[in-house]
């Protein structure tokens, strides 16, 4: 087992380990304090992350929660700083939506942890890194996240990370609800012109009920800067007219699942246990996408076990943030996707920096999330 993969049992803390969530959907606190057998633990809410011109407020929202946490602390009469303030936290984690496209300045997410919450251990990643962290309970393996994009994260379950896909809809994202969603409305234009392959009158139906008509589209895409929350706003239509039987929707599904298979197994790479799994909202149930991709998968690498998720990516941080605690100097970075702090410095023993994550042209929600998740 690695150091990573440390049961929770395992943990015996005197101050509270945090751990922050911050989507599209909505935002997230949980702080566990006192033996991990009967900790006592307490859940906040938040807003979701707002996108203007400058990129997302993630940190607005993440000092907000931490704030809150500590007006709850305030009024439960926790304390014991010795300055006189409330809450003694030893650690914080937060996964973050586009951390990587996003987010102005990351590090700057570090400096808000340490100053809202008095703590000098903290780290900062990207939710789909988080989500593999929750998925596989910290252990070894890949975790793919499909949502509005899709990214796969390897881990050798030392220091090691092996990144695949997550290079947004214009370069990648393949299988993700934003290729999905531009699939079917290629397919609906298809129907529209006559054409006999590839096309789909059902399609083209729940289209225009959810854009307008088709003469009106490439004005709403092309010059939208939500294009790709637009796109992926479709998928779920997909799989209903898949579910209903149209011959055209279930192609691109399984379409779907072939790429997102290649995904996975890109992300299994040399040092890499073949032990997988799968998170995000659409691969949360059976369709012809989640069995395209079981079944490509398993022909592709018949050696690796595809296990249920295990938890979420707010399980992850908190994962990632008692390891913090526990045994900081071992919980290794992986930039841009994930930094770490202890004691004013960064990890020594980061992974060398994502070749050209910072040109990410990635979508605008969670590789986890899909738009409209907040209406779930």
């Amino acid at each position: 087992m690695s150091e990573l993969a440390l049961d929770i049992d395992e943990v015996a803390i005197d101050a509270w380990v945090v751990a922050l969530d911050v989507g599209g959907s909505g935002s997230r606190l949980v702080a566990e304090f006192g033996n991990s057998t009967h900790p006592e633990r307490i859940s906040l809410t938040g807003r979701a992350v707002k996108v203007n011109h400058h990129g997302s407020d993630a940190a607005a929202v993440v000092a907000s929660l931490c704030q809150s946490f500590n007006a709850w602390a305030a009024r439960m009469g926790h304390d014991g700083m010795s300055d006189g303030s409330t809450a003694p936290v030893s650690s914080a984690a937060v996964g973050i939506t586009g951390l990587t496209s996003l987010v102005e300045k990351p590090m700057e997410i570090h400096d808000i942890l340490a100053r809202e919450l008095r703590t000098n251990r903290t780290a900062v990643a990207g939710d789909a890194l988080t989500a593999h962290i929750g998925a596989l309970r910290g252990r070894a393996g890949a975790v793919l996240s499909v949502g509005t994009g899709a990214v796969a994260f390897g881990f050798d379950g030392v220091n090691r990370w092996r990144r695949a896909d997550g290079w947004g809809h214009l370069l990648g994202d393949l299988g993700a609800g934003v290729w999905v969603g531009g699939e079917a409305l290629r397919a609906a234009g298809r129907y529209h012109d006559g054409a006999s392959r590839g096309a789909s009158k059902r399609l083209l139906e729940a289209a225009v009920a959810k854009f307008g008509l088709i003469e009106s589209w490439p004005n709403q895409f092309y010059k939208n800067a939500e294009r790709a929350k637009q796109l992926a706003s479709m998928a779920p239509e997909v799989i209903i007219a898949a579910a209903e039987g149209d011959p055209t929707s279930i192609r691109i599904l399984e379409e779907a699942g072939r790429h997102l298979a290649d995904t996975l197994s890109s992300a299994l790479g040399r040092g890499i246990p073949p032990l997988a799994s799968t998170t995000g909202r659409l691969v949360q149930e059976e369709s012809p996408l989640t069995v395209s991709l079981t079944k490509h998968l398993s022909e592709d690498r018949p050696d690796v076990s595809l296990v249920p998720s295990g938890g979420t990516p707010l399980d992850g941080a908190l994962t990632l943030a008692r390891r913090l605690t526990n045994a900081p100097q071992s919980v290794g970075g992986f930039r841009p996707w994930l930094t770490v702090r202890v004691d004013g410095h960064h990890t020594l023993h980061e992974t060398p920096e994502d070749t050209g994550a910072k040109e990410i042209l990635a979508a605008e929600l969670s590789a986890t999330e899909l738009p409209g998740d907040e209406l779930q």
